[in-house]
């Protein structure tokens, strides 16, 4: 990996990168809420089961699929895959969130000063612009590889949630370092099966997720938008 590479892959994977993405809990939020999330354990067991399942079997393989055909040119291809994308988020809270992100990546991306070419174009007047489709857009345009853009989105998934867990159940922050020693490796594993993972067998199955985001739209006192 280049310095240049490295950097980069940091800035997308900040928190800092204003899209929104410190506002989005994904659900945890109403688990703390209900005491199914109230110590280290149980962040640890929530967040892995999300990286180990819906994120290694699809969130990371069409990321992995989108940035291909960045790499062709294809844009009927990056169509097609933004809509599987959107029709695969269960609830409006998630829906919104994807939509919200990526339109906030879209105006980041016109101050990145990524060069202006028919992609910028495409991407500029695509509809309805989920996050993962812009966010392998930034990759591609920054010249990382396909397995330092899916470690970038996965530390900063793993990263969100451990904020998340810090500040709603709430942990410390040396508990927080105590979850990254443990959750690295899952990330790790995540990205390794999500290269191996064929189109025909995506599957974002991961249902008490998809029930947390849709209780917490109607959670009394809440902190964070999903």
């Amino acid at each position: 990996m280049t310095r240049n590479n490295l950097m980069n892959m940091l800035r997308l994977s900040s928190q800092s990168l204003p899209t929104g993405a410190f506002s989005y809990s994904q659900g945890m939020e109403w688990l703390v809420d209900t005491q199914r999330i109230y110590n280290e354990s149980t962040v640890y067991e929530w967040v892995a089961s999300i990286l180990l399942g819906p994120y290694a079997n699809y969130e990371l393989p069409i990321l992995r699929e989108m940035f291909d055909a960045w790499n062709r040119v294809d844009h009927q291809a990056i169509e097609v895959l933004n809509l599987d994308y959107l029709s695969s988020r269960e609830t409006v809270e998630i829906q919104k969130e994807t939509l919200q992100m990526g339109y906030a990546l879209r105006a980041v991306i016109r101050e990145m000063g990524t060069a202006s070419n028919h992609a910028t174009e495409f991407l500029s007047q695509l509809d309805n612009l989920s996050f993962p489709v812009g966010f392998s857009f930034c990759c591609n345009q920054n010249g990382l590889s396909v397995d330092e853009m899916l470690t970038s989105h996965v530390w900063s998934f793993i990263e969100n949630q451990i904020l998340v867990a810090i500040k709603a159940v709430p942990l410390g922050q040396s508990a927080g370092q105590r979850l990254l020693n443990v959750l690295i490796p899952a990330g790790d594993e995540a990205v390794r099966t999500s290269l191996l993972v064929d189109v025909n067998d995506w599957s974002n199955f991961s249902p008490l997720q998809a029930i947390a985001s849709a209780k917490h739209e109607t959670q009394y006192s809440r902190l964070f938008r999903s």
